[in-house]
């Protein structure tokens, strides 16, 4: 397993979290990372009310992992 891989498997606990939160364990740790939002059509994603949806491996932005965040609401209208 790649030095990555096992990086992103040691920080999916994070999946759930709020997105303040985990920056902060984030930071604590000094661990190297960059968000990323996604929502859903016509929505915008806020770092106010966001969580942590998933964790990737960053290998390709040179950067530890890979924080994608959404906010909690994920109606289509």
């Amino acid at each position: 397993m790649s030095e990555l891989s096992k990086a992103v498997l040691d920080w999916e606990f994070l999946v759930g979290y709020p997105l303040s939160e985990a920056q902060q364990i984030l930071q604590e740790e000094a661990v190297s990372y960059e968000l990323q939002f996604t929502a859903a059509p016509g929505k915008v994603s806020s770092a106010e009310d966001a969580f942590v949806i998933s964790v990737q491996d960053g290998a390709f932005l040179a950067k530890t992992l890979v924080v994608v965040c959404a906010s909690a609401d994920w109606t289509v209208c």
